[in-house]
């Protein structure tokens, strides 16, 4: 229950492609008391979506949150076949580890129609968190073009502005495996705020956070403890540190906690769907004096630049690890 003088806990629906990075935010959604997770929609991205959706299953399972409507969503991008990235998160996406088939089942809607229902039940009270490829999101405007005005904010965990690409140059796996949808999520009549690679690169989590949800003895630590290992192999050879970047954590620890942001760009926003070397790129026209033509009609987009990173890992380790203040197991 609040307590008098709380503000009520923002509703957001968890749109995600549970990968390792992933299923800490799941976790770190769940527990936060902050946060009412009013349904779960899955997406390829890190694994295929069989794998992304039994992963979310188990791990909601495990956290005592069945009560959480969970949808199965795309398999693939609106344009294009989906390809994936198994030395990052393994082949099912956790590492390896298997768990079993999962107990939960998904309901019958389709993860765009929970969306367009969910949101449709509660106009303006409810927040996507998109932890990946915007797919579901884009499906979900094409059922219901009136649905941007009436979803609150849309939080995403994709692109990179002035930092490089995690998958080319310029382009954010996120944003590349489905440019087509992040452009129409872009475009559409919602607030949103973008959480990149410029900020989620420096959330890294350390051997000792780690040591830290293996004593933890929280269902959902325990769940992280035996996946991580494989993220942060993948890091280790990448950055030559034992490091991990916790992406999608970051993106539902901002929406818990705006004040996170440190700075941030608001302009028109679009992703390149044409460029030889740069489809899916992220492109602000972050001029005042003059605006490109593509940005006549987009609503501004905040894309975060920098956020307090020390502070979020304090605070999700203490939620994930079940001593926060308040930290919950299971649906509120």
């Amino acid at each position: 229950m609040t307590s008098p003088g709380a503000r009520s806990p923002r509703r957001v629906i968890l749109d995600t492609d549970t990968g390792i990075d992933d299923a800490v935010a799941v976790v770190l959604a769940v527990a936060d008391p902050r946060l009412d997770v009013v349904a779960v929609t899955t997406v390829f991205g890190n694994a295929d979506v069989e794998h992304t959706t039994a992963n979310t299953l188990t791990l909601l399972d495990r956290m005592d949150a069945r009560e959480v409507p969970v949808a199965r969503g795309a398999a693939a991008g609106l344009v294009g076949t989906p390809t994936f990235a198994p030395m990052v998160h393994g082949a099912n996406g956790v590492g390896d580890v298997e768990f079993g088939a999962p107990a939960l089942r998904t309901v019958s809607d389709s993860a765009a129609e929970l969306i367009v229902r969910t949101v449709r039940q509660d106009p303006g009270q409810i927040t996507v968190v998109a932890l990946g490829p915007l797919t579901n999101l884009a499906l979900a405007f094409a059922i219901d073009p009136g649905l941007p005005a009436l979803i609150d904010e849309v939080v995403w965990m994709g692109g990179a502005l002035d930092v490089t690409g995690n998958v080319t140059p310029v382009a954010e796996a996120d944003a590349l495996h489905d440019p087509e949808a992040a452009d129409l999520v872009l475009a559409a009549n919602c607030r949103m705020t973008v959480v990149g690679l410029d900020v989620t690169t420096r959330a890294l989590l350390d051997v000792a956070g780690l040591e830290r949800m293996e004593r933890a003895g929280a269902a959902g630590a325990e769940y992280l403890a035996r996946i991580l290992p494989y993220y942060f192999d993948f890091y280790e050879r990448r950055l030559g540190v034992r490091e991990c970047a916790m992406h999608s954590a970051l993106t539902v620890a901002i929406a818990a906690d705006p004040s996170l942001v440190n700075a941030a760009v608001t302009a028109p926003a679009a992703i390149e769907l044409s460029g030889e070397r740069t489809r899916g790129m992220l492109v602000v026209d972050r001029r005042t004096d003059m605006r490109a033509p593509w940005t006549v009609g987009r609503r501004d987009t905040s894309v975060v630049l920098d956020a307090d990173v020390s502070g979020f890992m304090a605070q999700m380790l203490d939620l994930v690890c079940g001593t926060g203040a308040g930290a919950a197991t299971g649906p509120r």
